[in-house]
């Protein structure tokens, strides 16, 4: 065998490890995330309809937040969707950088986990992001890129369910989904009532990819699903607003 050819066959052995080690990566962050599912979740007796939108039935869910805190406190909550597959739970430590490439669990892995913005104080704030990875597997947030398509939104609906260990269970509906810089005043939290907010509110529905016919009050609480779009300064974010407790 020439250099040429030992040259290439070294250069496809790189490759195909790459392509692995990509492989085991995502294997890895759903095998967790869908261990965590089946351990720590389970349908609750009875189930809820909405009645808005023509919405189909929804499963409520049990989530065993205890056992989930006692492994890691980080745990604040769990993000179910109704007509995507999203079911995680959702961290917070105070800052943006712990859980980008880290697993719920402390493993290092650059699915990450979806978590809330360290600014925010808790789930009472009238302005939540969460933010997680659009990864090519679809997992994390990668199926939010559906929201992109009005179709989807009109044929789909835009509902999903906030579950917190001491603040209850709520049903979110979504008003919007848009592109933004990551230096967007939309990545604003801390806001009291008051013009500001009112004014925050304004801005965050404007330039809106599609109009879902659903509006936002100053009452509102509202939350942004923030994630990437292959471009470092862009970010995809759905928008939603709080529609009421189930629980």
């Amino acid at each position: 065998m020439g250099l040429v050819q030992l040259a290439a066959l070294v250069v496809v052995v790189i490759s195909a490890a790459a392509i692995l080690r990509q492989l085991y990566i995502y294997w890895q962050g759903e095998k967790t995330y869908e261990d965590l599912r089946q351990q720590y979740t389970a349908a609750a007796p009875q189930q809820e309809s909405d009645g808005q939108q023509a919405e189909e039935s929804f499963t409520l869910l049990d989530v065993d937040f205890d056992s989930l805190q006692a492994q890691n406190p980080d745990v604040v909550g769990w993000i179910d969707f109704d007509a995507i597959r999203l079911s995680y739970p959702v961290v917070w430590s105070g800052d943006n950088e712990k859980y980008l490439r880290t697993l719920w669990d402390g493993t290092p892995n650059t699915a990450g986990s979806i978590f809330l913005e360290g600014a925010n104080t808790g789930w009472q704030d009238l302005h939540l992001i969460l933010y997680g990875h659009n990864m090519h597997n679809r997992s994390m947030f990668g199926n939010l890129r559906e929201y992109r398509d009005p179709d989807f939104y009109k044929e789909n609906g835009g509902w999903f369910t906030l579950y917190t260990p001491q603040d209850g269970i709520w049903r979110y509906q979504i008003f919007g989904a848009k592109q933004v810089s990551s230096e967007d005043s939309l990545y604003t939290v801390g806001f009291a009532p008051g013009e500001a907010y009112t004014e925050f509110l304004r801005q965050m529905c404007q330039g809106l990819l599609y109009d879902t016919g659903v509006s936002v009050s100053p009452e509102d609480h509202v939350m942004t699903l923030s994630t990437c779009v292959g471009d470092d300064d862009q970010r995809l974010v759905v928008l939603a607003r709080r529609a009421r407790q189930v629980g």
